[in-house]
């Protein structure tokens, strides 16, 4: 790429440089506004218009520069936070590497039991909510436990 550059900066300079040697005698008139200036040299004009492109150039290419290295700033700075919280949760896990909160654990069978114990708490799922009086104890007798009451589950 930036042999490219170099390449089309030595053509633009060639095609100046011609320009200029080939009206070097040429003469126009320039109107700037309303001010009229006679007798200007054609390759001061272009030189200028030449000179005022790179300068053109040179400011959008600073600013545009400048606007890419804030947001490579605010990257760095959100890479950095997010490192930061990776870390972070990586310490907090290794610290409760066990079981889920929620978990249903494996009670060790007791000292002497045996391998022959039925199974434990373990193997029972729990209940989705809390049912109370879920044998049917006192359901008909409740005078509260209509038809759309939705029963005794929490």
């Amino acid at each position: 790429m930036r042999l490219l550059v170099i390449v089309l900066t030595i053509l633009l300079l060639v095609n100046v440089l011609g320009f200029v040697l080939t009206n070097l005698e040429t003469l126009v008139e320039v109107t700037v506004w309303n001010t009229q200036h006679r007798d200007v040299p054609l390759f001061a004009v272009v030189m200028l218009s030449v000179l005022a492109g790179i300068v053109y150039a040179g400011v959008i290419a600073v600013a545009e520069g400048a606007n890419l290295r804030i947001e490579n700033r605010r990257l760095r700075q959100e890479i950095r936070r997010i490192e930061t919280e990776r870390l972070y949760l990586r310490a907090q896990s290794s610290r409760t590497a066990g079981a889920e909160p929620d978990a249903i654990l494996d009670r060790d069978p007791e000292p002497g039991a045996g391998e022959t114990a039925g199974p434990g708490p373990a193997a029972e799922t729990p209940a989705s909510a809390p049912v109370y009086d879920a044998d049917g104890y006192g359901w008909e007798d409740d005078p509260a436990n209509g038809p759309y009451s939705g029963g005794r589950a929490v």
